[in-house]
């Protein structure tokens, strides 16, 4: 509904259309604020579409005992890639819609509006004062005076489109018969000094009384200058002062001596072209295209998730059918396990995940050992365990190594602005970034990597650079919440024989307790990207006023600031994790984290306790003792004890 209303009320050009344009205090506001609500609309999408496939990857009882006779076990509430090989195949294309619907909504949604700034084209002509007098002149003359210098001869200047003949005689007679308007030294160099004022033509006229006879041949050098998106300001021309020594950065203070290309032709005064309408100095702007991909995407997500959540429903009301009961969480395994015990795992009580865990041996590592645990009797004794253990080395692996890979990116990022600013003589300190601005579009802080600049093609060219972090973070995103949702399982198994509670069985594995902290630290860390590395898009001005399509342009930019702060909460997010999995676990039950196969070893209740002991509040602990051996096992009974430490249990 909003993308037709701002298509209906500006319909805009090459697919870009106007939001807002005036006040560039209104605009980085709007920016901030929106890009905020996109960034939590787009997690809250991306957690939707986390717990739907977290539902289709979760398998059911006949998907678990045919793992289970092939020795092997599937996940349990978590999102588990390795369990779509057991799944049916039509969940495993709805698992790839909502993937491939997620892709290009991460690569594009944070640009579908953006900030636009206005920068000027306009022409420098260095005069005799005889210029004003309608005297004559010559572009040669002119070329030749600046040499090769940078700013004034650069690929960057000087457009081929443009009669120059034409341009520099319509600035002299301009200025013969126009108001153009006088400025001193200090005001003309810091109105040329700034990429974004609103600048007309303008005439320098010079001091050198050595070089004002003859009175003709009097242009002495021009350029012609449009904003530019390499590492260069456009206001090159202006602070080499006759040195060909470009800094990015004025001297302070007033101007008050001023000398220009290789000839050092010592400035006097200016004559600036006077703008009849200045125009709005900064937009925001929106990508039709954009937003209609990303609502078609979104609504084809509404619709899939909406089917799965119908379909759940409808399963659940299939739970007397056992083979076909769906096993989404922790207490949904436990009560199927317990209504019918899984024989592959009896007598194994004490069993923990890395009973059941394929082995390969170093001298054939291509080889797979299925494991044979034992049903011998074995010794218990209290093993509190980290957090930590819950989940794999390979999955601890994979989220730490993407986690460090991202954040060394962002590393070198930062770094490289760094040299890049120092480059210009800005200083890397936090009141000079502070000054750049957080998230702000400025001059100094483009991304040079050789794109295509026009539109469309430079639009979207850009828009899937500017959003390349926006997809790894959601990757790291769904990584880290199986992490923590790992934790969770064996956090909530761990709980049993300390106090008797019911089976959760409607809800996903991540309590809000901890899904909520984690939706709006993930909806903050892509805020905070979209801030660090967005695209910018400048509209170029012709001196009549008019847009300037041929250079206007997209690029990548970058704010220092945004970057510095992205990568602390990118740490804090994972030390935080790390922290987190210092602490313990009860040490009464054993490690099965999210294993089908060593829950399904616990599960092995009293008969009087598998038609309908599911439903009550459960514990866990010793429900027979046989010759000196236990076994153990959830039950409702209420003379359950604890075991003992060194008895043996099966």
């Amino acid at each position: 509904m909003l993308t037709a209303l701002a298509t209906a009320r500006s319909p805009g050009v090459n697919g870009v259309g106007l939001i807002y344009a005036g006040d560039c205090g209104t605009v980085n506001s709007l920016d901030l604020w929106l890009h905020l609500l996109i960034n939590l609309l787009s997690t809250f999408m991306l957690a939707a579409s986390n717990y739907c496939m977290q539902l289709l990857a979760a398998p059911t009882r006949a998907d678990i005992n045919r793992a289970h006779q092939d020795h092997s076990w599937l996940d349990i509430g978590i999102l588990s890639f390795r369990n779509l090989r057991f799944v049916s195949r039509w969940k495993q294309l709805i698992c790839a819609l909502l993937v491939f619907t997620s892709l290009p909504i991460h690569l594009m949604y944070n640009s579908a509006v953006f900030q636009s700034h206005i920068s000027y084209d306009y022409t420098v002509a260095v005069v005799k004062d005889s210029f004003l007098d309608n005297s004559t002149w010559s572009l040669e003359t002119a070329v030749r005076n600046r040499g090769r210098q940078p700013g004034w001869s650069d690929p960057h200047v000087n457009p081929p489109n443009l009669d120059y003949l034409q341009v520099i005689h319509g600035i002299q007679q301009s200025a013969i018969n126009t108001p153009y308007v006088r400025r001193n030294i200090s005001q003309c160099f810091e109105l040329y000094n700034d990429y974004f004022a609103p600048q007309g033509n303008v005439v320098v006229l010079v001091k050198n009384e050595s070089i004002q006879m003859p009175a003709d041949d009097s242009l002495l050098m021009y350029v012609s200058v449009v904003p530019r998106s390499d590492d260069w300001g456009k206001n090159m021309w202006a602070l080499g002062n006759g040195t060909g020594e470009y800094k990015a950065l004025p001297p302070t203070g007033p101007i008050t001596d001023w000398y220009l290309g290789p000839p050092k032709y010592e400035v006097s005064r200016c004559l600036v072209q006077p703008l009849n309408t200045i125009p709005t100095p900064c937009r925001f702007e929106y990508s039709q295209w954009i937003m209609i991909i990303v609502c078609s995407l979104n609504l084809i997500k509404v619709m899939v998730i909406l089917g799965v959540l119908i379909l759940r429903r409808y399963q659940d009301s299939k739970r007397s059918a056992t083979q076909k009961e769906v096993l989404y969480t922790l207490g949904d395994a436990v009560a199927s396990f317990m209504r019918v015990p899984d024989t592959t795992t009896e007598n194994m009580c004490l069993a923990t995940r890395d009973d059941f865990l394929a082995k390969r041996s170093w001298s054939n590592h291509f080889v797979k050992k299925f494991p044979s645990p034992s049903t011998e009797p074995r010794e218990w004794n209290s093993h509190p365990k980290l957090w930590f253990n819950a989940a794999s080395w390979k999955r601890w692996f994979v989220l730490l190594f993407g986690c460090f890979v991202v954040i060394a990116i962002a590393a070198s990022l930062l770094s490289l602005s760094s040299a890049s600013l120092r480059h210009r003589n800005i200083p890397f300190t936090f009141s000079s970034l502070w000054s750049i601005g957080f998230g702000r579009l400025n001059a100094y802080t483009y991304i040079v990597i050789g794109l295509t600049r026009p539109d469309p093609a430079g639009l979207f060219s850009n828009v899937l650079i500017a959003n390349l972090p926006q997809v790894a973070v959601s990757v790291l995103y769904i990584f880290y919440n199986a992490m923590l949702s790992t934790f969770l399982v064996q956090r909530e198994f761990s709980k049993f024989p300390t106090s008797r509670k019911t089976l959760r069985v409607y809800f996903i594995s991540m309590p809000l307790g901890f899904g909520i902290p984690l939706y709006i630290t993930s909806g903050i860390m892509h805020w905070l990207i979209s801030q660090s590395f967005f695209l910018a898009r400048i509209t170029a001005i012709h001196p009549d006023e008019a847009d300037d399509t041929r250079n206007s342009f997209s690029t990548c930019a970058y704010s220092p600031l945004a970057i510095f702060i992205t990568l602390l909460v990118g740490l804090i997010l994972v030390l935080g994790l790390v922290g987190l999995s210092f602490r313990k676990y009860d040490g009464t039950m054993r490690m099965v984290s999210t294993n089908s196969r060593a829950i399904s070893a616990a599960c092995h209740c009293p008969p009087q306790d598998r038609e309908s002991g599911y439903l009550l509040p459960l514990t866990y602990g010793v429900v027979e003792m046989n010759d000196g051996v236990g076994r153990m096992a959830f039950t409702t009974a209420s003379d359950v004890r604890l075991p003992e430490a060194g008895g043996k249990y099966r």
